[in-house]
């Protein structure tokens, strides 16, 4: 889903010692959803991985046919906790990069539980609550 630019790929000649001697990356679960427009227009569409590893929560969404921005707006980016617990953290504006708007968010909090996630359009009025849903989807492990 989500690749790296050419010029961040990394090649390896060979394995030195010290390399081969590195403790193993640990594994860990990575939650993806395919993100589904609840507009009336239905175009937009998203895809979000997200996984907590060495003590760091990292969320990747890409997303695909959004509107363009009309002025005094931005696109914002949130994952939920459901339930009793109920919680809604905003994981930040979207940035366009490459051509393809991304929401990328890192946090030292394991957010894991936080399991739905939206993408909203935001009026720039300083309102810090969700406004318009754009795309929506649940996280679960593949």
């Amino acid at each position: 889903m989500f690749s790296r630019k050419a010029d961040e790929a990394v090649m390896v000649e060979e394995v030195t010692e010290e390399v081969a001697m590195a403790e193993p990356t640990p594994e860990y679960d990575v939650y993806k959803a395919t993100l589904e427009d609840v507009t009336e227009d239905g175009i937009s569409s998203g895809e979000v991985e997200a996984y907590y590893v060495n003590g760091v929560y990292r969320l990747e969404a890409a997303f695909s046919d959004l509107p363009e921005l009309e002025k005094g707006f931005f696109y914002e980016g949130w994952v939920v906790r459901e339930g009793n617990d109920f919680d809604v953290i905003s994981t930040g504006e979207t940035k366009m990069s490459d051509g393809v708007e991304i929401n990328a968010f890192t946090r030292s909090e394991n957010l894991i539980d936080h399991t739905f996630y939206v993408l909203t359009l935001e009026p720039d009025d300083g309102d810090p609550a969700p406004a318009e849903h754009i795309l929506e989807g649940t996280l679960v492990l593949p």
